[in-house]
């Protein structure tokens, strides 16, 4: 089924964030990645991801945010997850599940780091990418 661009690369995304061992085993056995934001008092650890689209959604460049929360006496648990999600997307030739596009997607050079928080023990890393699309299929004028 083909779904507008912007959805089809979110959707890559959080299926590569939120199938692979090592991350789940990092964040405590699963990957709790929300859309745009968590709901109201979520379990941590989680993350929460959104896409921005530029002008051109069938090429260019586009800007990935994710940020992982997670409530913990130090950060050690949330620098494996990040560690572990950088060496996932950094780079990572995506093409996404129904060929609506493909790309690469490539961390924003000094757009990312922990940002502080109003309450003891909560860590907050922020992380911002170029998703970059060099092929789309324009689906805009499919009629079904």
């Amino acid at each position: 089924m083909a779904v507008e661009t912007g959805q089809a690369v979110t959707s890559a995304l959080w299926t590569r964030l939120t199938t692979d061992a090592t991350l789940m085993s990092a964040l405590g056995g699963t990957v709790d990645l929300y859309r745009v934001m968590a709901p109201q008092d979520p379990t941590m650890p989680y993350g929460v991801h959104r896409l921005i689209m530029g002008d051109n959604v069938f090429h260019g460049t586009h800007t990935y945010f994710l940020d992982w929360w997670d409530y913990n006496e130090t950060p050690e648990r949330l620098d494996l997850a990040v560690d572990r999600a950088t060496a996932l997307l950094h780079e990572w030739r995506f093409a996404t599940a129904a060929n609506e596009a493909s790309g690469l997607i490539e961390r924003f050079p000094g757009g990312c780091g922990y940002i502080p928080t109003d309450a003891e023990k909560v860590w907050h890393y922020s992380s911002m990418w170029y998703v970059r699309i060099v092929a789309a299929r324009d689906i805009t004028a499919i009629v079904t």
